[in-house]
């Protein structure tokens, strides 16, 4: 189902809001720079949770062959301490009928299992919003352009996805790039402890250094420039990720992407998995002016050895400077992340991810340009990514950062460094 809401007079605040066949309208007060024509959105959304009670309790009644008559439902709030995070409302019941002590105290009980009820008090609400597509009235619209957010970790990152403008590019729904960093020789700064997944797949490529990896299925395997480590989550995993002893030693740098793919939604509880593919496994397309290398999936007509369950791509290239490269046409939803170098055409500093809309002739600058190309078909939602788990459901969600909590998730036994779900 989908609501509408549109201004319902040009330059003021009421709005008309469309509901399958339904009508109604929504104002604020004069107060607030509205007309006071209809209730406004906190009454309506208190609204909804007193409706929803009266019509709980008068289905329930009828099935349960409780005579009541009729349910009156005065709501109060208050709000005094809503920026502070609580909001209260205050529900009164009047059960009309011949009903006995116990009928009411059982209704009182069930007027708390409305579906809008629960929907406040015991489920996570996540609200994803975002600009609808328009076409530009002449010309191509605006690429858009995101800009890296840094995190610190340990050590710096720049968070490309999710974004506020975008949320996830085809199946690509986190994309960090990693350092450079050096780290403290005989010290713990910078790794990872072991922490879970479920719902996705962890991919690592590297530019320089190397990063040790431990899941729960035994792996260990250290990962250097080049190579690809695939780690599938399926129905739970937990990995650590550590910088090795002689690249602290060595102040070697360490740079590379991490990003995390949807699994499919048939694949999303599969058995957890995890591949490495030596960097041999990945030549360089040899292009004038250029080098491509495949990660995954299909581009510049190779395709990667990398094995995957959905249509996506992944690729590193590199331009010598002031070169020109036309990028293939895709049918797929793709975006190019600069991680180092300038381009000219179009436009883009390293650091910034462009979404493409259109074929794209890419120009670098006087430094070269050294970026990725990912993406792939679009995903329906449901999609929903809390802390380090994808799933289609908040309660899948939930039940995972309990399992991880309490310690029925899969866990590196002798490793006693974990990371709390939050």
């Amino acid at each position: 189902m989908t609501i509408t809401v549109s201004q319902h007079t040009p330059g003021q605040i009421r709005q008309t809001i469309q509901i399958s066949s339904h009508q109604l309208n929504a104002d604020v007060s004069e107060a607030a720079g509205g007309s006071a024509t209809g209730p406004d959105p906190h009454d309506l959304f208190d609204a909804a949770l007193a409706t929803c009670k009266a019509m709980t309790l008068q289905l329930y009644a009828k099935r349960k062959n409780i005579p009541l008559q009729e349910v009156k439902v005065e709501i109060s709030r208050d709000d005094s301490a809503e920026a502070k995070g609580l909001y209260q409302l205050h529900v009164r019941l009047e059960l009309i009928g011949e009903l006995t002590t116990e009928q009411r105290e059982q209704l009182l009980t069930i007027a708390d299992k409305c579906p809008i009820h629960k929907l406040m008090t015991q489920t996570e609400v996540q609200v994803h919003t975002s600009l609808k597509a328009e076409p530009a009235p002449t010309g191509l619209a605006e690429p858009l352009i995101i800009q890296p957010q840094e995190r610190d970790i340990g050590f710096i990152i720049k968070r490309l996805l999710p974004a506020k403008a975008q949320r996830r590019v085809g199946p690509f729904i986190f994309v960090d790039h990693m350092g450079p960093a050096t780290f403290t020789p005989d010290s713990t700064e910078g790794d990872v402890r072991q922490h879970p997944h479920i719902g996705l797949a962890t991919v690592t490529y590297l530019f320089s250094g190397a990063m040790q990896h431990r899941d729960t299925l035994g792996n260990n395997q250290r990962i250097e420039p080049g190579a690809v480590n695939l780690m599938r989550a399926g129905r739970g995993i937990a990995h650590s990720e550590r910088i090795p002893a002689d690249i602290r030693t060595e102040q070697v740098k360490v740079e590379g992407m991490q990003i995390w793919l949807i699994l499919p939604e048939d694949e999303a509880e599969s058995e957890p998995a995890f591949q490495h593919y030596p960097a041999a496994l990945f030549p360089a397309i040899q292009v004038p002016g250029s080098e491509i290398r495949v990660l995954l999936g299909d581009y510049f007509s190779q395709t990667s050895v990398v094995s995957f369950p959905a249509r996506c791509c992944y690729a590193e290239l590199k331009l010598t400077p002031c070169s020109s490269l036309n990028l293939p046409k895709s049918e797929q939803q793709l975006a190019i992340y600069l991680a180092a170098g300038s381009l000219k055409e179009p436009v883009l500093s390293a650091g910034q991810m462009l979404v493409m809309t259109e074929d794209l002739t890419v120009v670098a600058g006087d430094d070269g340009a050294h970026f990725m190309v990912l993406g792939g078909d679009e995903v329906e939602d449901p999609v929903l990514l809390n802390w380090n788990f994808v799933a289609r459901s908040p309660e899948r969600l939930a039940q995972a950062k309990e399992e991880w909590n309490s310690g029925a998730f899969p866990r590196l036994a002798d490793d006693p460094e974990w990371i709390p779900a939050p």
